[in-house]
């Protein structure tokens, strides 16, 4: 029997010429929906701004090396907490270069989260989160409220035809 031709992948791409005759629009559009997630994440994780961001940067951290590796395990993809062989980690140090913020603000931060339980401190100076957040968010329906604002925002995006589809497919 002869293998199933994979079809080729819708892809999308930006319209320069219209994006630039609708940019305060879309830049507006784009900036409100990025600043309205991070509120409601903010609100439900219960942190304050800075906070919340060195949280973030943590939880990224976390599944980062997983998501990008070539071999991820398909059993691994939905909420399940990830195990913890598979989750990576950051130093406080990283944490304050890639945000800017003082290594002494990280430092009381990260103190905080690990008291609340929100991170752990898998080995000295390795932080990440100690598995079920993604579970967590999913029993309120966050992520999937997420991803439903970035589909109606593409959407409108394709209505103002900013974006469009690409002459070029993947296969």
């Amino acid at each position: 029997m002869p293998e199933a031709e994979t079809p080729p992948r819708l892809r999308l791409e930006l319209d320069l010429p219209r994006y630039a005759e609708i940019e305060r629009r879309v830049a507006y559009d784009l900036t409100n929906l990025l600043l309205m997630q991070n509120l409601e994440l903010q609100h439900y994780f219960g942190l304050r701004a800075e906070d919340y961001q060195v949280f973030m940067l943590i939880g990224l951290s976390t599944v980062q090396k997983f998501v990008r590796s070539t071999g991820t395990d398909p059993g691994l993809q939905d909420r399940t907490p990830l195990p913890s062989e598979h989750a990576s980690a950051i130093s406080r140090r990283r944490i304050s270069e890639t945000l800017g913020i003082p290594l002494e603000t990280v430092r009381r931060i990260v103190a905080n989260l690990l008291a609340r339980g929100m991170i752990v401190e898998r080995r000295r100076g390795c932080l990440s989160t100690p598995g079920g957040t993604l579970t967590a968010m999913s029993a309120k329906a966050i992520p999937e409220r997420i991803a439903r604002r970035f589909v109606a925002q593409s959407n409108t995006l394709l209505r103002l035809e900013v974006i469009k589809p690409s002459d070029r497919c993947q296969p």
